[in-house]
């Protein structure tokens, strides 16, 4: 695991992608905490998809993606691979900050179509 915090896998009946609605490969929970404006930690957790159409190209990704395409079960003796590689994913999940600059567009674009007030 990343941080010695537990990362739970979901790989039967994933929901759609939370990004693009396509199909997901897996869907995992694992903790995340930040400081709040008074300074003061705030722990929860945090859920990610991995996609196909999201993620490929991202290098964290891509190992798990390849190794989730050859197969429709992980055999056991590819468990150790597979949870090295979804650790390798969630930390650069956990580490992905939001594009501001591409929300405040798309917020943009939708004031323009009058789909927000």
């Amino acid at each position: 695991m990343t941080d010695g915090a537990e990362i739970a896998v979901r790989v039967d009946e994933v929901p759609p992608c939370a990004r693009c609605g396509g199909a997901a490969l897996l869907r995992v929970r694992f903790g995340h905490s930040w400081t709040n404006i008074a300074g003061k930690p705030v722990k929860g957790s945090r859920e990610a998809d991995l996609c196909p159409a999201c993620d490929s190209g991202a290098t964290s990704a891509d190992g798990l993606l390849a190794l989730l395409a050859v197969a429709e079960q992980i055999p056991v003796s590819s468990i150790t691979a597979f949870a090295s590689h979804v650790a390798a994913w969630v930390e650069s999940v956990r580490h992905s900050r939001a594009d501001v600059d591409a929300l405040r567009s798309e917020e943009q674009a939708h004031r323009r179509h009058d789909e927000l007030p």
